[in-house]
């Protein structure tokens, strides 16, 4: 899942990833103290902000404000507003420009009520692999199953390993709500199934501030524009990654079908 290509980020060099300074390879955060991403209510990972102190993570905030997330401003598409995110002002929570007081953004073809369905678990489970046992991840996260992250202490005390595949897929299903979440929100025109878990999938490999680009192609009814522009995602460490080639080229044939 998106937590568990950091395993990608083992290809990247050692650079320094100051304070304030954005999470590496363009995941949705920001680098800061766990205290001050726990302050404001955020959830941080390990592995994004390589050579900063053992107290410094990438701080994610996917839900802020009205139905915002936050995000860098340069790639909010809506309305930022200071105050609501961890770190400098520059990381602010992005709100949608149509929210009209407090209606669902978007339009008439709102795809709020679209949740990931059986054959888009099994669609991104393809990807992720299964193991039935704790490991850590490249960035010493602990994991198990379709990459299930344990990013705070205890959280994965109730997992019993070895776990079944069926395990697995529900919490890979646990960890997509996020995902799910975002792709409702930013993508106001009306989607199918198909199109939606293959956007679910998208945004749970990459983050859901990559999902931006996409989202502001598809509302404006270019589909096509839309799907070239998610075969653009698979660099990792400067170079083309043929695993992601493949992914994105599924995602864009399920989006298609």
């Amino acid at each position: 899942m998106y937590h568990s290509t950091a395993i990608l980020f083992s290809l990247l060099p050692l650079t320094l990833a100051a304070v304030n300074g954005p999470c590496i390879d363009g995941t949705p955060g920001v680098c800061v103290t766990t205290s001050d991403c726990a302050a404001a209510d955020g959830s941080f990972r390990s592995g994004f902000c390589p050579n900063d102190p053992d107290n410094v993570r990438c701080c994610i905030k996917p839900e802020c404000g009205s139905g915002g997330n936050c995000r860098s401003t340069s790639s909010c598409d809506g309305t930022p507003k200071a105050g609501l995110c961890p770190g400098p002002s520059t990381f602010q929570c992005c709100q949608p420009k149509s929210n009209g007081g407090g209606g669902a953004p978007g339009g008439g073809g709102s795809t709020g009520d679209h949740s990931l369905s059986a054959n888009g678990v099994d669609f991104i489970a393809g990807f992720e692999g299964f193991e039935p046992n704790f490991y850590n991840d490249a960035a010493g996260v602990r994991t198990i199953g379709y990459g299930h992250a344990c990013q705070e202490a205890g959280e994965c005390d109730d997992i019993n390993p070895p776990i079944t595949k069926a395990e697995g897929k529900d919490l890979l299903n646990s960890d997509a709500n996020t995902f799910e979440a975002c792709v409702n929100k930013d993508v106001t025109v009306a989607i199918n199934q198909n199109q939606f878990d293959a956007l679910v999938s998208f945004t749970y490999n990459l983050g859901c501030g990559n999902l931006a680009n996409i989202a502001h192609t598809l509302n404006a009814n270019d589909f096509s524009g839309a799907t070239a522009q998610m075969k653009e995602y698979t660099h990792g460490g400067g170079k083309v990654l043929p695993g992601l080639v493949r992914r994105r080229q599924a995602e864009v044939d399920l989006f298609n079908s």
